[in-house]
């Protein structure tokens, strides 16, 4: 997966093609709910056609940078990144 376009608020991640047939086997009802307990997550949307996935999040919760590393290439990264943002929603007093 790699990050197509970034803007504070949406990122637009594209993805590969077996990543679509890897999420299709887990009912998206289930990842909704999961995404729904997780306040500096909007929403998203899968578009099959274009091979992305869009996440809209509250910048205000969330820094572009954490949001960039999060989905980053850098596996130390993106595991710093989910710390951080874990971090701070505990402080914030957001719990999963």
């Amino acid at each position: 997966m790699e990050i197509a376009h970034h803007i504070p608020g949406r990122i637009r991640l594209k993805y590969k093609v077996g990543l679509m047939a890897q999420l299709m086997q887990y009912n998206l009802k289930d990842f909704d709910e999961v995404v729904a307990q997780i306040p500096a997550f909007l929403s998203y949307k899968l578009n099959k056609s274009t091979g992305s996935i869009v996440i809209e999040y509250n910048s205000e919760l969330v820094s572009a940078a954490t949001i960039n590393d999060l989905f980053g290439e850098s596996d130390d990264r993106v595991a710093d990144a989910y710390y951080l943002l874990s971090e701070y929603l505990q402080a914030e007093g957001i719990t999963q």
